[in-house]
């Protein structure tokens, strides 16, 4: 398999990019405190009430929903509906890495960064909404506890809970409260978006165009879906979009090509049958 391949692949359901995200935060392997006796009985692990203060909250079940609570100047957004892919061709991690960071199952997770502007932050819905973790409260602010789980690494508890760096966190709950104006920069680009899907990620640092959207969905009959939305593509890429269009059906592969507003907006789905969802996968307009 070639160099290309490998790095499609590693971006395969954006998952990676997600993953991405936490080492980002982190500085070396922590130094976290205990915030009560450590505990590793998820029955018995106390609830979210332990936690002093206001708990966040705000629906995030999909990717404008993160970015109604995000702050100004994101140029990467993730989202990932866990629950949704277990058992399916969209399962691309182990149970295991879903526990890693509470100690509990996270079955929804939203993250936004920009690496260049030094700021990120993700937002995990978890279940079931237990303290089975170590931290230690070492501020708040506007009511909020913060949880430090390392030198520059907080929680604040909530649905979804947040993790990230103090100064976003007190971005993103400045925005979610409306003091804030938060990120309008993809509005346009997610009006084009049908709702559900459970992988979804937005860009405006690829090569392609000015702005990219991709999704992975579930069609429910057998079928799988890819829908990528284009604001302002490279003429190259709507070039290599129409070539691989024209024989899609020898990869058992069925186009639906929208291209408006003079080919500012193109938007394609393609959809395949579980058995045929690594070509489905790695149908790229690189």
């Amino acid at each position: 398999m070639d160099q290309k391949s490998v790095k499609i692949i590693g971006i395969f359901l954006a998952l990676i990019m997600v993953m991405s995200i936490l080492p980002f935060f982190f500085s070396g392997n922590g130094n976290n405190s205990k915030g009560d006796e450590e505990i590793t009985d998820l029955e018995n692990a106390p609830g979210f009430e332990i936690i002093e203060g206001t708990h966040f909250n705000a629906q995030v079940n999909s990717i404008s929903g993160g970015l109604a609570i995000s702050p100004e100047g994101v140029s990467n957004a993730v989202y990932v509906d866990y629950s949704r892919t277990y058992g399916t061709p969209l399962q691309d991690y182990n149970i295991s890495d879903l526990y890693a960071y509470y100690n509990t199952l996270m079955i929804r997770r939203f993250a936004a960064y920009n690496a260049s502007a030094g700021f990120g932050f993700e937002a995990h819905v978890l279940n079931p909404e237990v303290i089975n973790f170590e931290y230690a409260v070492t501020d708040t602010y506007n009511g909020y506890s913060f949880l430090m789980r390392s030198s520059n690494l907080y929680n604040i508890i909530g649905t979804p809970t947040l993790l990230g760096d103090k100064d976003t966190l007190v971005k993103v709950v400045d925005v979610a409260s409306g003091n804030t104006q938060g990120t309008t920069d993809f509005s346009e680009l997610l009006s084009y978006v049908d709702s559900g899907a459970e992988y979804q990620m937005v860009s405006s640092t690829d090569s392609l165009a000015e702005q990219h959207y991709m999704e992975f969905r579930n069609m429910g009959d057998g079928n799988y879906s890819k829908t990528e939305i284009f604001l302002n593509p490279l003429d190259s890429t709507l070039a290599i979009i129409s070539a691989l269009e024209g024989n899609s059906t020898e990869r058992d592969l069925f186009y639906n090509t929208t291209i408006v507003d003079d080919g500012r907006i193109a938007k394609v789905v393609v959809t395949t049958n579980a058995s045929n969802f690594f070509n489905l996968a790695m149908e790229q307009y690189w």
